[in-house]
C-alpha cells in the first residue's frame, strides 16, 4: 500500500501495485495497479506522464466515480464520468482524465489474454461509448472495493479469485443494455427466441419472425442483439448447427441429409456455415468432435 504524490490526490487515497504470477501472467485475469482516490481539481492525468508509460498502466484501465465527476478522453473520444458511472479506458492509445470537482473514484489496471477485447466488446455493446451506466452501479462499486481491498492484505484472495470476480465484473457490463429494456421488450425477445426453438428447421426470414411479436426486422434485430450478444440470425445459425452437430455424432445420415434436416437449402451452404462456426468440415468434426 502507498500514499499518493500525485498533484490534486488528497492523502487519505490508496494506491496498490500487483505482481502476478507466471501462471497468472498466463492464464488469468488480473490487475497491475489499482486505487481509491480522493481527488481535488487539480487532479489531471495524461499520457505523456512518466507513469502513463510504465509497463503496469499500458493496460485496460476501469475508472468508476463513486462521487462528483472526471472527465475522461480516449482516443479522440471524450466524456464526464458521473457519479455511478464507469469509463473504460485502453491505456495503449492517447488518454488523459481529471477531475472536475472534488471527487471519489475507484480504479483499476486489468490485464488478461483477451482483456483489450473485451474491453472493446463492452463499449461496442454499449453504443461505442467510452462510458456507461452499469445496470448495478452499487455491485459494481463493490465488486471493485472487494478487489481493491484485498490489496491491503495481499494473500487473503487467490489469483484465481481475483481472475473470477474480474471476469464476472466484466461481463455484467456487457449486459448493460438488457438491463434497460422495458419488460414488454424482454418478453418479445423472449417469445421471439421459443418461435424459433419450435420451427428452427423450417425457413426464417428475421422479418417472418419480428411479424409474429409485431415489431419490424430492425427493431427486433436490436433488441434481440441487447438481450443475447447475437443477431437473430447468428442465434439461428448457431442452433442449426449444434442440433447438426448432434446429428453427425448420433445418426448415420449423411452430410447431405443433416444439412436439410436443419434447414439448409444446399449441402454447399451447410458445409460452408458449419466450418465458419466450428473451424472443422462436418466429416472432420464426425470423426474428432469437439
Amino acid at each position: 500500500m502507498g500514499k499518493c504524490s500525485e498533484p490534486g490526490v488528497l492523502l487519505e487515497s490508496d494506491r496498490f501495485f500487483n505482481t502476478p504470477s507466471a501462471a497468472a501472467g498466463q492464464l488469468f485475469y488480473y490487475i497491475t495497479r489499482c486505487g481509491h482516490y480522493f481527488c481535488t481539481p487539480e487532479y489531471h492525468f495524461t499520457d505523456d506522464s512518466a507513469v502513463a508509460r510504465l509497463p503496469s498502466h499500458r493496460n485496460c484501465l476501469l475508472y468508476y466515480v463513486c462521487s462528483g465527476s472526471l472527465f475522461a478522453e480516449n482516443a479522440g473520444m471524450g466524456a464526464a464520468v458521473l457519479p455511478g458511472q464507469v469509463a473504460l479506458i485502453d491505456c495503449t492509445l492517447p488518454h488523459q482524465f481529471y477531475a472536475r470537482e472534488r471527487t471519489e473514484t475507484l480504479w483499476m489496471h486489468v490485464e488478461g489474454n483477451n482483456t483489450k477485447a473485451f474491453f472493446s466488446y463492452i463499449r461496442a455493446a454499449n453504443g461505442g461509448r467510452l462510458v456507461i451506466t452499469p445496470p448495478s452501479p452499487q455491485n459494481t462499486k463493490t465488486a471493485m472495493l472487494q478487489l481493491i481491498n484485498a490489496f491491503r492484505l495481499p494473500g487473503r484472495m487467490s489469483e484465481g479469485e481475483q481472475s473470477q470476480r474480474i471476469h464476472r465484473l466484466l461481463c455484467e457490463l456487457i449486459v448493460l443494455p438488457h438491463a434497460a429494456q422495458p419488460d414488454g421488450d424482454d418478453d418479445a425477445v423472449s417469445q421471439v427466441i421459443d418461435y424459433i426453438t419450435q420451427h428452427l428447421f423450417e425457413d426464417l426470414s428475421v422479418s417472418d419472425v419480428a411479424a409474429t411479436v409485431n415489431l419490424s426486422a430492425s427493431h427486433l434485430s436490436r433488441l434481440f442483439k441487447v438481450r443475447t450478444g447475437f443477431s437473430p440470425h447468428e442465434f439461428i445459425t448457431l442452433r442449426r448447427i449444434d442440433a447438426a452437430k448432434e446429428l453427425l455424432l448420433t445418426t448415420g445420415l449423411s452430410v447431405k441429409q443433416i444439412a436439410f434436416r436443419v434447414g439448409y437449402h444446399s449441402e454447399a451452404n451447410f458445409i460452408t456455415s458449419f466450418s465458419s462456426k466450428t473451424g472443422l468440415t462436418p466429416a472432420v468434426f464426425r470423426k474428432n468432435p469437439i
